[in-house]
């Protein structure tokens, strides 16, 4: 029996410390072929060294709260089953409604190399769940000989405390499987088509537009450009997720990439309903931030320009006063990180042409350091903040040139560190949006 699942399995590589599941199924067909319920209410002592840990769900950038599960096995037993065929690893979350949710994946023991064991092999499963409970269920067995093994674990997760969006969640699944991609897949999770609830009850027609800058920030310290760029983005895609899952009444929503190193737009879409991941992957994939032509290169000065008028275009009445009800009104919500720009001359707006644009909000997404690997906790946090040692300092940032370029459109400026804030600034941009 166990022969016929190898070729269902989504196989790693061997050798190296983390692997992911590679594939996400529901109902997972393995999970009829093997006595898991079975295999986990045995509870007999395992003989295999690895251990099963799941996390504490946190707020993630895509405003969902996320869980995740590691299995650690000893580098040791890999290398004892060398040419065994391979390991199953099942996962299974059940929610207090008995619903479940399963996946699995496999580590491929053909080819183990022996530097495999003087480590330990991380397998990772994520997820994203509601606030409930959860029983987490674990197998692993061997394809070839079936040995198995397996861990029940609970899970609680908490709502929000004085959740700012108490209702974004409604009508989504309890639990939501991740599998493994890569950029720029890893940072809009395609997969997740499931909407958050962010209607927006407008008086009055409103265009709203979204701008995003997906283009190099500029020199940041301690990180090249490319990786700062790509650290920016794993905050800018999903945000710009969320943005577009706003149900705008009475209005329309349209979505613009800037790339303004390059002075162009890379993509755009009207009326939103969902975004065209297929499309905007593309645009992404073809915006290099290490390639800039020689010719954008020798007109750096003509960026800041650049920017501020694809700001002013959109926040246009077409003539008409920002009050006036006969056509919609323009609203636009630059998403960006810090970003520096060779400035030129002051720019200026006359009074006349403020008046007739719309409300510009400017969401500034700034960089943390990054999440410590599973299991390094050298910080005790308290409600106060870091015990004893602090955490580390991030890179430094690229000093920002685009708020003091759009100062005089008055932006309402949202400075965004990390999820909660982004949560907070969201709720109340919705809000004075509805007032409009």
């Amino acid at each position: 029996m166990f022969k016929t699942l190898l070729p269902w399995l989504a196989l790693g590589l061997a050798g190296i410390p983390s692997l992911h599941a590679q594939d996400v199924a529901a109902p997972d067909r393995i999970f009829s072929a093997v006595p898991f319920e079975r295999w986990l209410a045995e509870g007999e002592p395992t003989t295999l060294r690895w251990t099963v840990r799941v996390s504490a769900a946190e707020l993630n950038v895509h405003q969902r709260l996320q869980t995740r599960i590691e299995i650690q096995l000893d580098g040791n037993e890999l290398v004892s089953r060398r040419g065994h065929g391979g390991f199953v690893i099942m996962v299974q979350f059940e929610d207090s409604a008995k619903r479940l949710y399963q996946t699995h994946g496999g580590i491929d023991l053909q080819d183990v190399k022996d530097d495999a064991g003087k480590s330990n092999v991380q397998y990772l499963q994520e997820a994203f769940v509601l606030p409930g409970d959860y029983r987490v269920g674990v197998v692993i067995f061997d394809a070839k000989t079936g040995d198995h093994w397996a861990e029940r674990r609970t899970l609680h997760v908490n709502p929000l405390r004085n959740d700012p969006l108490p209702g974004a969640w409604k009508d989504l699944p309890a639990v939501e499987l991740l599998h493994a991609m890569e950029p720029p897949d890893s940072w809009y999770i395609p997969s997740v088509n499931s909407h958050l609830q962010l209607p927006v009850a407008t008086r009055r027609p409103l265009r709203v537009e979204v701008l995003m800058n997906a283009s190099s920030s500029g020199p940041s310290r301690g990180l090249s450009t490319g990786t700062a760029n790509n650290r920016n983005l794993a905050n800018l895609l999903p945000a710009l997720k969320v943005l577009s899952q706003m149900e705008v009444a009475g209005g329309t929503l349209h979505i613009t990439l800037l790339d303004i190193s390059n002075r162009r737009v890379i993509f755009e879409q009207d009326a939103v309903r969902q975004v065209d991941w297929p499309r905007l992957r593309e645009a992404l994939n073809e915006a290099d931030p290490n390639k800039i032509d020689a010719k954008s290169l020798g007109h750096r000065d003509q960026n800041a320009p650049y920017f501020f008028q694809q700001v002013r275009e959109r926040l246009s009445n077409s003539g008409s006063p920002a009050g006036a009800a006969a056509e919609p009104l323009h609203v636009l919500i630059v998403l960006a990180a810090p970003m520096t720009l060779d400035s030129g001359e002051k720019i200026r707006v006359p009074e006349s042409e403020a008046k007739k644009q719309g409300p510009l909000y400017f969401v500034r997404y700034h960089l943390l350091p990054e999440r410590a690997p599973l299991g390094y906790e050298p910080f005790a946090r308290t409600r106060r903040g870091y015990g004893g040692m602090q955490p580390p300092a991030g890179p430094d940032e690229a000093f920002d040139s685009l708020q003091p370029l759009l100062k005089p459109l008055q932006p309402r400026l949202y400075d965004v560190y990390t999820p909660e804030q982004f949560r907070k600034a969201l709720s109340s941009l919705l809000d004075e949006i509805a007032r409009l």
